[in-house]
């Protein structure tokens, strides 16, 4: 099965995190995100593929509601209004702190995929004859 891009309700049913995106920028961020997932992904272009404009969305801080919704997203574990006091998960922080994939749990996602078709010994240096 190839991949079809969401359409936009159809990407908020699946992450509702994002029920404030519009069109625009989903179609910027899932065309960003196609370009960099392509048909190597196999039967999980489709999956990578939108784990990977979530994560994108996310990093950049686009289509997440202002309020607990993205307080959630960031590893808020508790939350008051009165004097504003907000309590974040130690290993969210941590996690959210080292960037890249790991920084948005869709991204965290994205990387298992990743690790799971490309994943292997890596050879670094030279491998040649002297």
């Amino acid at each position: 099965m190839g991949y079809t891009r969401l359409t936009l309700d159809q990407f908020k049913a699946q992450f509702p995190a994002f029920s404030t995106l519009t069109e625009e920028p989903y179609d910027a961020w899932a065309t960003k995100a196609e370009r960099r997932v392509g048909e190597s992904y196999g039967d999980e272009q489709q999956d990578a593929t939108e784990l990977l404009t979530a994560h994108l969305l996310a990093i950049n801080g686009i289509g997440l509601p202002a309020g607990t919704g993205t307080l959630a997203a960031t590893g808020a574990t508790s939350f008051k209004s009165g004097t504003f006091s907000a309590t974040l998960s130690d290993s969210v922080v941590a996690q959210r702190a080292k960037g890249g994939y790991g920084a948005t749990t869709w991204g965290q996602q994205f990387q298992e995929i990743q690790r799971r078709l490309f994943g292997g010994p890596r050879l670094i240096g030279f491998v040649g004859t002297p």
